[in-house]
């Protein structure tokens, strides 16, 4: 029986997890569902709020139910590996690109994962400072652009610096990014 999805990111949201496993297993269609209310969270996907409450046994699940780890239905943060680079999810980022998330796929007006990580997230990456850089490291082994440019012409390191979060920011620069000109 198809169920409401809404209720479903809910439970995901709340990190009531096990209850998320046992509704998805009853009904494997909400693992391709989007959020239908309007606003900034619009479109996005279980598996975006799954990455980034770092639920990692329900991603795995929704993956094999079907999920796009490269998904970017949302109004947000577009896919699902930005929204766990958001929130410095470091075991969540390795499961999506071990399922082929795009590591550079546009998150949202030019940015990246990378982008979002350098941002850290609500916290600024004060939240959990080695997560952050970790999330970092990660995705840079995996090839992430250090000079992509945001819609605003910000690189990742721009961003880094803008949000004080000094841990990405050294990271980035043990990797050779440099920080854009001002008259770019």
């Amino acid at each position: 029986m198809k169920q409401n999805v809404e209720p479903f990111i809910e439970m995901i949201r709340d990190e009531r997890f096990q209850d998320a496993l046992e509704t998805l297993n009853a009904d494997p269609f909400l693992a391709t569902s989007h959020a239908e209310q309007p606003g900034q969270f619009h479109g996005v996907s279980p598996l975006h709020w799954a990455a980034h409450r770092n639920a990692v046994e329900l991603c795995e699940r929704l993956i094999e139910l079907g999920a796009d780890v490269n998904d970017s239905a949302g109004n947000w943060w577009l896919t699902p590996l930005s929204w766990a680079a958001d929130a410095g999810r470091v075991v969540t980022v390795e499961l999506l690109l071990k399922h082929g998330a795009d590591v550079d796929q546009d998150a949202i007006a030019g940015t990246t994962a990378l982008h979002a990580v350098a941002m850290g997230g609500s916290s600024q990456g004060s939240r959990d400072p080695a997560a952050y850089q970790r999330t970092a490291e990660i995705l840079i082994a995996h090839g992430a652009c250090l000079s992509g440019r945001s819609e605003r012409r910000q690189t990742p390191l721009d961003d880094a610096i803008e949000y004080e979060n000094e841990y990405v920011a050294a990271v980035l620069r043990a990797h050779g990014a440099q920080p854009s000109s001002p008259a770019e």
